[in-house]
């Protein structure tokens, strides 16, 4: 059936049970071929489809949705962040290593970089590559190139060398931050790029910091060679803002409908091509507005913590844009590990924070460990710390939220975002309790002007709470992947996003998303089981806190699967075996002889982490080949896999005694 008939039909089932036509309904049911257990909503006055009926809507403002969905038709991104500066302009707009810039000092420097920019030659529509975090001159360039119609596109920081070639082929101008100079010397040195803007991480820090940090940036550059070289052709950022002196002209240029805004790196690849995430002013706006009317849990006078690298739409629209538009004041913070995210955390006491859950993880390790030791921690002003970029069990979650409770802090909102629809599509509710009926948190409640919807592999739209792929539609859609319109096709179908995600979403609105689809193994022609499914049927064992499970094809069999696990605080030593006996039942049970998880891999107090994506490391841990256990007739045996000729694993088995079991932690 035609797309668009099939919708106009669901409308009109819509329309039907709304002035109970029974005939109607009968007969859509019928054309719809609508499962008898999907009816049961229609005495609730719901199509029992979630993309039609739209539930989450209930919870917003009357009027919500209508005022997402009217954005300006004739400003663009700095037009209306500009208003918003002007609005708020007794709250500073940035804050950097103890340095406050107001809202006017933060206007002016925007216009700097428009002017500087100008002065370079940078044209209308022109893509400007970015690599590195976010800075203060930074948060400025994304204004400044916006001023004047070119376009940022902030480069993926584990970019490889092919690609980085490819996705600059066209470049004039770039910015590099210094400290990472050595990753793109070998393109960013090329002929090609008439001038090359070098940002650092000092210019904007209050003194003595600036020197001290100066100081030790120099020596680790000399010891790693990656001095940037003395020519005429790089500038730094400081030296760059004075060219500005050279353009008086006007830099603010006409707006364009359809122009490119911004451009973000997706946190996936697609058979290692990386992927531009183009937005139009536009869709940035429809994303902002949408983040807004959502009773998203910023208000004016708020700080909100951003360390995460431009290159991540959440860091771009969720802790950037929002914040200076509802008047917030964002904390940029470029150092990324476990050990800075504590004390930024602790000591800059942010209101608003989002981070993966292995971060999460880490900061709450800590804070029970320290809390443990009499510690007292006062978290009363964490008025929106939230889960994003990846998800965690609802075991966790529950456990975080009670150090949150002992320490008067509030709970930890889930939320759910696409680079495709430039970041948010669910955030939490303030005003609903977290729901632990399902072993994965929930996502948060959909946003007013977003249209979800999970499907089968058929494209059939599933009810509620029924598994599917995630489906989107919203005005804030990317344009599209840079220079890729074959991905493009693929991901954007008839007007929805297709996210690949395997998820559901219940009668309420919130959604719930189980993880990545194509992580499965396929038993039969039509039975697939999921690697999440099994993590979580493991994480169900009381002294599992957390577990990834990967596919490693042996000889014997090629579905053989391994695990992951972190133990929790409780579990014994001595008790391993039994634990693992236990889990090992607990499988069986469940899948009978469909799966086998081989062995084990422990690691301590949590799973790894990539340091770029802040996400649980799944390349690292696929290319673990030893240091796994199994039991195995009662006896601990360690496991190796050694791959052979064939290009498979095979298993090498040798016994352990108590003190080697210890040995095999992985920290």
């Amino acid at each position: 059936m035609d797309i668009k008939m099939l919708e106009e039909l669901k409308q009109e089932l819509k329309e039907a049970i709304s002035t109970n036509d029974v005939q109607r309904i009968e007969a859509l049911v019928k054309i719809l071929n609508i499962p008898k257990e999907q009816t049961k909503y229609f005495e609730k006055n719901l199509t029992g489809y979630p993309s039609i009926d739209k539930v989450w809507l209930k919870y917003y403002k009357e009027g919500a949705e209508e005022r997402a969905n009217n954005i300006p038709k004739d400003k663009t991104v700095w037009d209306v962040i500009e208003e918003k500066l002007i609005e708020y302009y007794d709250i500073p707009a940035l804050e950097y290593f103890g340095r406050t810039f107001s809202r006017e000092e933060f206007r002016n420097l925007c216009y700097t970089w428009a002017r500087t920019f100008r002065a370079m030659g940078v044209e209308q529509d022109e893509i400007v590559p970015i690599y590195g975090p976010f800075v203060p001159d930074v948060c400025a360039m994304v204004f400044g190139l916006n001023m004047i119609g070119a376009c940022p596109y902030f480069l993926k920081l584990a970019i490889s060398p092919k690609a980085l070639e490819e996705e600059t082929r066209e470049a004039k101008i770039a910015v590099v931050y210094d400290g990472m100079w050595q990753n793109v010397a070998h393109e960013f040195s090329k002929d090609k790029f008439k001038n090359v803007i070098v940002a650092t991480v000092t210019a904007d820090m209050p003194s003595p910091k600036k020197e001290i940090v100066s100081f030790m940036n120099m020596l680790q550059a000399k010891k790693n060679k990656s001095k940037i070289p003395n020519e005429k052709k790089y500038i730094w950022a400081d030296k760059a803002r004075e060219i500005a002196n050279y353009y008086s002209g006007n830099v603010k240029v006409p707006f364009v409908t359809d122009r490119n805004a911004v451009i973000t790196s997706s946190s996936g690849t697609t058979g290692g091509v990386v992927k531009g995430v183009v937005a139009t002013n536009e869709s940035v706006l429809s994303q902002v507005f949408s983040t807004v009317y959502s009773d998203i849990l910023y208000k004016p006078g708020l700080r909100t913590l951003n360390h995460f690298p431009p290159t991540a739409a959440t860091s771009l629209n969720a802790l950037f844009l929002v914040g200076l538009y509802n008047g917030a004041t964002v904390l940029i913070d470029p150092r990324v590990t476990e050990k800075d995210f504590y004390n930024q955390l602790v000591n800059l006491k942010p209101n608003i924070c989002i981070n993966t859950g292995s971060l999460w993880a880490t900061f709450f390790n800590r804070i029970s460990d320290e809390m443990a030791q009499g510690k007292k921690f006062d978290f009363s002003y964490a008025k929106g710390w939230m889960l994003g970029g990846e998800g965690t069990s609802s075991k966790l979650i529950k456990q975080w939220d009670e150090i949150m409770k002992k320490c008067g802090g509030g709970y930890i909102y889930g939320g759910y975002g696409l680079s495709e629809t430039f970041s948010g599509i669910s955030y939490d509710r303030v005003d609903e309790q977290p729901n632990f009926s399902k072993s994965v948190n929930n996502s948060g409640l959909i946003q007013v002007g977003m249209t979800a919807g999970v499907f089968d592999d058929m494209g059939k739209e599933l009810s509620y709470n029924q598994r599917g792929e995630l489906r989107v539609k919203t005005n804030a859609m990317m344009k599209g992947y840079y220079k890729k319109p074959e991905l493009t096709s693929k991901s954007i179908v008839d007007q929805w996003v297709h996210t690949g995600d395997l998820a559901e979403i219940d009668e309420k609105g919130f959604l719930y998303v189980w993880g990545r689809m194509s992580n499965h193994i396929s038993i039969s022609n039509d039975e697939k089981i999921y690697f999440f499914d099994v993590e979580a049927k493991i994480k169900e064992h009381p002294y599992v806190d957390d577990a990834i499970v990967l596919q490693v094809p042996t000889t014997e069999n090629d579905n053989n699967l391994v695990a992951h696990i972190v133990w929790s605080k409780l579990a014994l030593e001595e008790n391993k075996k039994d634990y693992l006996n236990e889990i090992n039942e607990i499988l069986f049970n469940y899948y009978q002889n469909n799966i086998e998880v081989s062995a084990y891999a422990e690691h301590e107090k949590m799973l790894p982490y990539s340091p770029t994506t802040l996400k649980k490391d799944t390349t690292a841990m696929s290319k673990q080949m030893n240091g796994f256990m199994q039991v195995i007739d009662g006896e601990i045996y360690e496991v190796e896999f050694v791959l052979n000729e064939s290009g498979k694993y095979s298993k090498k088995y040798a016994i352990m005694d108590k003190d080697k079991v210890k040995s095999l932690h992985r920290k």
